[in-house]
């Protein structure tokens, strides 16, 4: 019965490292990913210099400033996370006329994306509840952290050495491979999106989804002390 219950905490412990993640990404969604900071460390404007000129389709991002730069990453970060409306109006202005960043295979992306962040939100709910629930069923059977810490700690090291080995830019390419529609493009070249040139994908994603890591494992540790703090007091009643 103990090894059930030890079982029961590997599940609650990964669902609330889960629930830590996705509580990270959306906290750094609410702040636009920190574009305005990546756009210095990743010198994006001197990119988007060097692309803009070359886009075969849509002339004139770099001929925009910083702040437009921001603006337009921002208006697509808001979008694809109220279910990717106001995505076909997201435009600038370039010689005095009105021009749209997006054009349709990076619209369809885009929603494919907001579709995938609404499914995470569905997935948050459900980690919540796991966690929640678990750890009020749970709450008489004290996890053994030595048996736990093998195995989170196995399962987080075998995770991240499959990244190192595979390549991350293998892994990013693999998983978008695995998410989106087959006939739905997800790779664009520079000369052919404004919108791959402004996010100077993937070096961008990399960045964030590091900073949505660190934040995780520290809500993740947060919820530890909570947890044992309060089996603490139970044990002490």
């Amino acid at each position: 019965m103990k090894n059930v219950h030890q079982l029961g905490w590997f599940v609650v412990l990964i669902a609330a490292l889960l629930l830590s993640l996705a509580l990270s990404w959306f906290g750094l969604a609410a702040a636009h990913y920190g574009f305005e900071r990546w756009y210095d460390i990743y010198d994006i404007g001197e990119h988007i210099d060097r692309y803009g000129p070359q886009n075969r389709f849509i002339r004139g991002l770099d001929s925009l400033d910083k702040a437009e730069h921001v603006r337009l990453f921002n208006a697509i970060s808001e979008a694809v996370h109220h279910q990717g409306e106001g995505l076909k109006e997201i435009t600038f202005e370039y010689r005095g006329s009105t021009r749209p960043l997006l054009r349709q295979p990076e619209v369809v992306h885009l929603q494919d994306v907001a579709n995938l962040i609404d499914v995470l939100r569905l997935a948050s709910v459900f980690f919540a509840v796991v966690v929640v629930g678990g750890t009020l069923l749970l709450r008489r059977h004290k996890p053994r952290w030595r048996i736990q810490g093998v195995l989170l700690g196995g399962l987080m090291s075998l995770s991240v050495l499959s990244i190192i080995l595979i390549g991350p830019k293998q892994v990013f390419y693999h998983l978008h491979e695995m998410i989106f529609p087959p006939d739905h493009a997800w790779f664009f070249y520079y000369q052919d999106s404004l919108m791959a040139t402004l996010m100077k994908a993937p070096d961008l994603f990399g960045g964030i989804a590091l900073v949505i890591v660190m934040g995780g494992v520290i809500l993740f540790g947060f919820y530890l002390l909570l947890l044992t703090g309060w089996q603490r007091r139970q044990g002490s009643q």
